[in-house]
């Protein structure tokens, strides 16, 4: 367990876009509910999904890490959250999902921004609080059995850094959203009853130049409960 939290530490660093796990529930039936919480290099996270129908579902995640840094003195701080919706279905051995959702919230890191140098006379690092909102595309494939399980989550995502915040100065860049590669690798395993452990790997990839700093490697473990559980058929 320590070499997993010795990783994690190290996925973490000081990235001002964080990816956080991606909400993959991959439901079997309607009425089936889950709720999850992670440890990752975007803190401590929570998720929640629904399956409205045979097909038919929703999912949440929230995001929450603060932390104080040290030479330079600063608050690394990240807050997101973001809802989906989608469709999912399932064969004897397979199954599949499709998701489309929207995300919003903030991030603070201590980084040079071009932006500021007017307000400063010259390049320097400062703190600043980036807002941004996330659109994402997200389909996934996995396995069907009642223990074990894996995923694969090939994630588009469309990223906005709007507003950045140093002080009492605020600026709105005059750069176009960047759209990311943002694929990931889900293992599912029974643990008892209704628990399961997840652990989940995953690569952050922009399809060009950004001017702000990105986790390109995200990790993350957590605990699942899921109704569906062992009371569900596998197959339909």
């Amino acid at each position: 367990m320590r070499y997993l939290i010795a990783f994690l530490l190290l996925t973490s660093c000081s990235p001002l876009y964080l990816p956080g796990t991606r909400n993959t529930p991959l439901f079997r039936e309607q009425g089936e509910a889950q709720l999850s919480g992670f440890i990752s290099g975007a803190g401590a996270e929570a998720q929640v999904a629904y399956a409205l129908t045979d097909n038919v579902a929703v999912t949440g995640s929230f995001s929450y890490a603060s932390q104080k840094k040290t030479n330079p003195d600063y608050d690394r701080k990240n807050l997101f959250g973001e809802v989906g919706l989608g469709y999912y279905g399932r064969s004897r051995s397979v199954r599949y999902e499709l998701f489309a959702g929207y995300g919003m919230g903030q991030s603070t890191n201590y980084d040079v921004y071009y932006f500021f140098a007017p307000f400063f006379g010259q390049q320097v690092n400062v703190e600043a609080t980036g807002k941004v909102q996330r659109i994402f595309f997200q389909p996934s494939i996995g396995t069907n059995n009642r223990g074990t399980n894996i995923f694969f989550t090939p994630r588009i995502s469309w990223v906005d850094f709007s507003e950045f915040t140093s002080g009492a100065i605020s600026v709105k860049p005059a750069e176009s959203p960047k759209l990311y590669l943002e694929p990931a690798a889900t293992l599912k395993f029974h643990l008892a009853g209704n628990l399961y452990g997840i652990f989940q790997l995953g690569l952050t990839v922009p399809m060009g130049d950004t001017f702000y700093t990105y986790q390109p490697l995200t990790a993350s473990i957590g605990l699942q409960i899921d109704t569906g559980g062992l009371g569900t058929k596998v197959y339909k």
